[in-house]
């Protein structure tokens, strides 16, 4: 059986900035992702297992994974971290 996702080159996890706030900074977090891009990344992680993610609730992470998707474009592959303190919170 093949898998159907293979890991090949780097993948970035992208920081979430914030404004003073609070609030995710979506133009600063769009110049992230960019910049990742730019500087060659073979993929992206948002909301990986370290960081920012743990401090975030779940409808904060969904609404970064989904501004992050709709930045990518589909340019490189996105991966979307699932980790979380509660199991509840995960699935």
């Amino acid at each position: 059986m093949s898998p159907i996702f293979q890991f090949q080159g780097i993948y970035t996890p992208a920081v979430t900035p914030y404004t003073a706030d609070k609030q995710p900074n979506w133009d600063a977090l769009a110049e992230v992702i960019e910049f990742l891009i730019e500087n060659g990344v073979h993929g992206i992680i948002s909301g990986g297992s370290t960081g920012e993610n743990y401090a975030q609730t779940v409808a904060e992470r969904i609404e970064i994974a989904r501004f992050t998707r709709d930045q990518i474009k589909g340019r490189v592959p996105l991966v979307i971290g699932t980790g979380a303190m509660l199991t509840d919170d995960s699935v």
